[in-house]
Formats: C-alpha cells, sequence, structure tokens
C-alpha cells in the first residue's frame, strides 16, 4: 500500500501522534534536523528500540532518535575501519599460503573456481562482470586476459574473496577457524558501507555461531558471558558485531592497527553514553535497546581490555589468533563422511 508524501511539519505530527515527545527536543530543532540532517524514513528505523501500546510508543523522545541516529553512525565507522583492515589482512594471509605452496603458481586456484572464465576480461565491459573505473581499467587491460588470484582480488568483492579462500583451503586440505565468521563480517561491511541503519531494535531467533563464543569466551578470560551470550541468540547486531571484532583480532597482525581500532572503540563507548544512559532507562519501555548497548558495551570493554594486555603479544593465541592449518587425516575422513552423509550418498 502507497502511503502518502509528508512534509516536515506533518511528519513530526506523525511522530507525536504515535507518542514520541518532544520534552528534550524542541519541535522547531526537530524542523530543522529533518530537513537539513536527516530525513524520516531514516531517523523513524530507530523507533523500533522503544515498545508500543495501542499504537504508542512508550518513553520515547525525538531527544532518542536523534542520539540513536549518530551513535548508529559512529557504528558503521567503527565497523568499516575493521572490515576494511580485516579485507586486507585476509588478502595478506591468502598469499602466505600460496607463496608457501610449490604447487600453486596463482592461475590454478582461479581457473579451479571460475571454469567458465567469468572473471577474465577483454576489453569490453557489455560483457563482463566490471564496470568502468579509471582506477582498474589498467589492472583489467594488462592482467586479466588470464588473472591470477593477486589480480583478482584487487578487484573482487569480499564474498568473493571469501569464495576463493575458502576453495583454496579445501583444495590443499587446509582449515582455517576464521571462516567461520566470514557471513557475519560480510553482513556487517556490506551493511557499514551502504549505510545501512544497524541499531533497530532487530530481533531474531539465531544460532551463534561456535567459534565466535569461544573467541568471546577467551577475550572474557575463559569465562562464559551468560548475558551476552543470550544477546547473541535474540538480537543479531551483537553476534555479528562481535564475530566481526574476533576476524579483525584474528587476521590483523599490525600493532598500529590495532591500536587505532582500540582508540576507536573507546571513543565509540564514549559516544554510547555522551547524552543519555539507556541502561538506566525503563526496561519496560526498551528492553531490545538495553540488551542490545549492554551486549556492545561488553564485547568492546573485552576487546579493549584484551588489547591493552596484549599490545604484540598475541601471536601465540590459538583461539585468537588461529592460523591456517592442514586437516589431519581422521578428521579429514569424518569431513568427507559428514558431507556425503548431507548429500544423502
Amino acid at each position: 500500500m502507497r502511503r502518502p508524501k509528508y512534509n516536515v511539519s506533518q511528519q513530526i505530527e506523525s511522530l507525536k501522534t504515535h507518542g514520541v515527545t518532544f520534552d528534550l527536543y524542541t519541535e522547531e530543532g526537530a524542523q530543522e534536523f529533518l530537513t537539513s540532517r536527516t530525513y524520516f524514513f531514516k531517523i523513524k528505523a530507530f523507533e523500533n528500540n522503544f515498545e508500543r501500546d495501542g499504537g504508542r510508543y512508550h518513553g520515547l523522545d525525538f531527544a532518542y532518535l536523534v542520539d540513536l541516529s549518530t551513535i548508529d553512525c559512529h557504528l558503521r565507522t567503527l565497523l568499516s575501519y575493521l572490515c576494511l583492515n580485516l579485507e586486507h589482512a585476509l588478502k595478506v594471509r591468502f598469499n602466505q599460503i600460496i607463496m608457501e605452496d610449490a604447487n600453486e603458481d596463482g592461475y590454478n586456484i582461479v581457473h579451479a573456481v571460475d571454469e567458465a572464465g567469468e572473471f577474465s576480461f577483454h576489453g569490453d565491459y557489455k560483457y563482463s562482470c566490471y564496470h568502468h573505473s579509471n582506477y582498474t581499467e589498467g589492472l583489467l587491460n594488462k592482467y586479466f586476459d588470464d588473472p591470477s588470484i593477486w589480480n583478482l582480488w584487487e578487484v573482487i568483492d569480499f564474498s568473493t574473496l571469501c569464495k576463493f579462500y575458502r576453495a583454496y583451503l579445501n583444495q590443499r586440505q587446509y582449515k582455517d577457524n576464521t571462516t567461520n565468521l566470514f557471513q557475519s563480517v560480510r553482513i556487517m561491511r556490506n551493511a557499514s558501507s551502504h549505510n545501512n541503519c544497524l541499531m533497530i531494535g532487530i530481533e531474531k531467533q539465531i544460532n551463534p555461531t561456535l567459534y565466535v563464543k569461544n573467541c568471546v569466551k577467551e577475550l572474557n578470560h575463559g569465562e562464559n558471558p551468560k548475558q551476552l551470550f543470550d544477546a547473541f541468540r535474540i538480537y543479531p547486531l551483537t553476534h555479528d558485531f562481535a564475530a566481526t571484532i574476533c576476524g579483525f583480532l584474528i587476521l590483523v597482525d599490525s600493532p598500529g592497527v590495532r591500536n587505532t581500532a582500540k582508540l576507536k572503540m573507546q571513543d565509540f563507548l564514549q559516544r554510547l553514553t555522551k547524552r543519555y544512559d539507556y541502561s538506566a532507562m525503563s526496561y519496560q519501555d526498551c528492553p531490545k535497546l538495553i540488551k542490545t548497548i549492554n551486549a556492545l558495551q561488553s564485547i568492546c570493554k573485552m576487546t579493549i581490555d584484551y588489547l591493552d594486555q596484549h599490545p604484540e603479544d598475541f601471536y601465540t593465541n590459538k583461539i585468537l589468533h588461529t592460523q591456517p592449518e592442514p586437516i589431519s587425516p581422521a578428521k579429514g575422513v569424518a569431513q568427507i563422511n559428514r558431507m556425503a552423509g548431507a548429500m544423502g550418498l
């Protein structure tokens, strides 16, 4: 069903009709905010953090929507930093294990995955999977008649990079626990880069990734943080955020990059409570928001403590700095049997 187009005054009246108050933020200020700082549909997304009764929200002031939209922007900025550096570090790891493999020339893995030559380029963008860019045109023209993996990962997206990495590990009969985190990282990377709202009270039952729980337990000095794990099962943002941080810790070796991530997490923590202490609000009004913020705070605090305690001596941690390793023969047979069973063979 199509909805009517509202001008800004009508947008404010609509918010008031749904119980949004303007005690902490004037209607004049809201007019300016909705005109020059954001737009109605974007700010409304954060309403979902608050409970409704008879179509009206409980305890929701427009000031909270403004503040949450700013916090959400800071969260996306933090995630963008983590994801971009994680992606680069994955390419570095991929390069390391290829360089150690005398049987891989950088072309074999591309041909094995891309049998149809989808990722080749022969000068015509109309019949290729690539779009013209001044920054990749020279690369495509010079190398992509028959690209190697080193050429390819300069232009493919994160999802395709993960596909090639998994394929190479399978081909070599290696495993890397980091691959268990890829789906969550991809979700966070895409959401932050596309400027999607994240802190919008999404509630959905999921099965947390076991390796995420293992990593978080390690961050928590070997103890199971029950409340955090409970949040993982209900609020996907908390789980995917934790998975992205764990992927960053595992893959990124640069002490400088890790320290910058710590500083950005500290800034994010400060911004969470700069205006309002949502954790102290009435639980009846915004349970989803309280649980989500408590979880984000816990994850950041654990990570900051870990980075403080291990600025450079993190290489020996077999969980938070796991490395690719050969699959043992027994495990390899078990894995084949599981795959065969899943396929009904």
